[in-house]
């Protein structure tokens, strides 16, 4: 296409944004109303992945659901072009509590200050109905812009997408893409947008130690084994005193190519937002000292085990002396590119069985390996030129996010590039109560996928 085709589009997609953004605000008070807890398992979900899936019809997408067991997945596709773009997001949202620290209803959206606060609002309902207001801006110049877009939109992103692989599987032709935008992305303090080219894996586990058969006064706890006790020895052997896990063979496997490339971008990095995130947290300083590109390397190359919840015996009001029967912990380990979640779980069963604790009965509740995206890929520069544009900065490039998804079943298994954009920042208050987005944000995310939808399309095609 012609430079002056693009320029107008461009200049017709903005302006459509600047003028229509209120109308997808709208959009997402309807997504954030449905109930769509993954961990729920209701029929909001249902409702929801429906409600979606009517907003592309009438759009003139062809769409289809599809369900390997679980919530379904909305599956959808316009235009006809010889390039394809894949966009992942998830309908399903984190459970809303504690709910007494909400400053309102998490499933009514409320505009106050600029912000908008709902459940789901970042993650990913915000993103949803601003990808949405992105390809209305485009609908019209897709033969022109010679593309096709596809949307694959999950209800299981939050427990794990246990189903997502099946689907993937069983519409494996259908998934495949030059190059695809993944759920989210952050804008930074400074103001730059903040895209991840991958995400760590998952090895959510919870091992439970038993004692008496039942609860016992604690009057016999000088006869009685308690189990709590033997908890705690377990998780003091998970882990040194400054941090490192001393499970073997714990840091093997890492991909060296991933870290020969995540070198690089960390060179470019600014520390200064952890640094920020320290001040926030009202922390003395993070584990075992780390600053600098130590931290930054810690953060986005390296696995981590991490205790998400610790549970034996009564906690509720007031007192009740007993000896427990169960002690129980929750922890989530976070793979990196070339790490097998399942090796590591080997590994961690034989060690604590060498410990002596044999009898620890260990749940997976889900399992998945790390992918990533080189920074050079087409689909990549042309997020990166957009948000240049759009964000009037830079964005900042990490090899990976602190966080988790299923991105390897796409980068990994599908082989589809995948880049960052999204709608929220640095203090959404994603999975806690009073999640957020700025509407300026908001406003700014549509305009950048629209306009990487253009790049990647015109100017980025190899």
């Amino acid at each position: 296409m012609e430079l002056s085709g693009v320029s107008q589009i461009k200049s017709r997609s903005l302006k459509y944004v600047e003028e229509n953004y209120e109308k997808y605000v709208g959009i997402l008070k309807e997504l954030v109303s449905y109930r769509s807890v993954a961990a729920w398992r209701s029929e909001e979900l249902k409702n929801c992945a429906n409600h979606i899936a009517d907003l592309l019809k009438e759009r003139g997408f062809k769409v289809f659901l599809k369900s390997a067991g679980g919530s379904p997945a909305v599956f959808a596709e316009v235009g006809s072009g010889s390039r394809t773009a894949l966009l992942y997001n998830h309908y399903d949202v984190q459970p809303p509590d504690p709910l007494e620290l909400w400053e309102s209803d998490p499933f009514k959206l409320v505009a106050r200050d600029g912000l908008l606060l709902g459940r789901g609002v970042a993650d990913n309902k915000g993103n949803i109905a601003a990808r949405l207001g992105a390809l209305d801006s485009l609908l019209d110049y897709l033969e022109e812009l010679d593309l096709k877009v596809k949307l694959l939109i999950e209800g299981e992103e939050e427990v794990g997408s246990p189903t997502l692989p099946e689907l993937v599987e069983e519409n494996f032709d259908w998934v495949k893409a030059d190059g695809g935008i993944w759920e989210t992305g952050y804008v930074r303090r400074d103001g730059s947008l903040g895209i991840p080219l991958g995400y760590k894996g998952m090895l959510y586990i919870e091992i439970l130690l038993r004692g008496p058969s039942r609860d016992v006064h604690s009057g016999a706890a000088p006869l009685v084994p308690n189990p709590v006790w033997r908890m705690a020895m377990l998780l003091q052997s998970l882990k040194t005193e400054d941090g490192l896990v001393k499970v073997p063979g714990f840091y093997d496997d890492v991909d060296g190519e991933f870290l020969s490339e995540a070198e690089e971008l960390i060179k470019n990095l600014s520390y200064s937002e952890l640094e920020e995130l320290k001040r926030e947290l009202s922390l003395k300083e993070f584990v075992r000292g780390l600053s600098g590109v130590e931290a930054l390397r810690e953060l986005y190359t390296k696995p981590s085990l991490n205790v998400s919840g610790l549970y034996a015996g009564y906690t509720g009001r007031g007192s009740k002396t007993i000896v427990p029967s169960v002690a129980g912990v929750k922890i989530d380990i976070r793979p990196v590119p070339g790490q097998n979640p399942e090796k590591i779980l080997k590994n961690l069963r034989n060690y604590l069985s060498g410990l002596g604790f044999s009898d620890a009965e260990i749940l997976v509740h889900s399992a998945y390996p790390s992918g990533y995206t080189r920074a050079g890929e087409a689909v990549v520069r042309a997020s990166v030129e957009a948000a240049r544009e759009v964000y009037a900065r830079n964005p900042e490039l990490t090899p990976l996010s602190g966080g988790s998804g299923p991105i390897y079943i796409f980068t990994n298994v599908a082989r589809v590039p995948m880049t960052g954009a999204g709608v929220g920042y640095y203090g959404s208050r994603v999975h806690a109560p009073n999640e957020n987005i700025r509407v300026s944000d908001f406003v700014l995310g549509m305009k950048h996928v629209a306009l990487t939808l253009i790049y990647f399309s015109t100017k980025y095609r190899h």
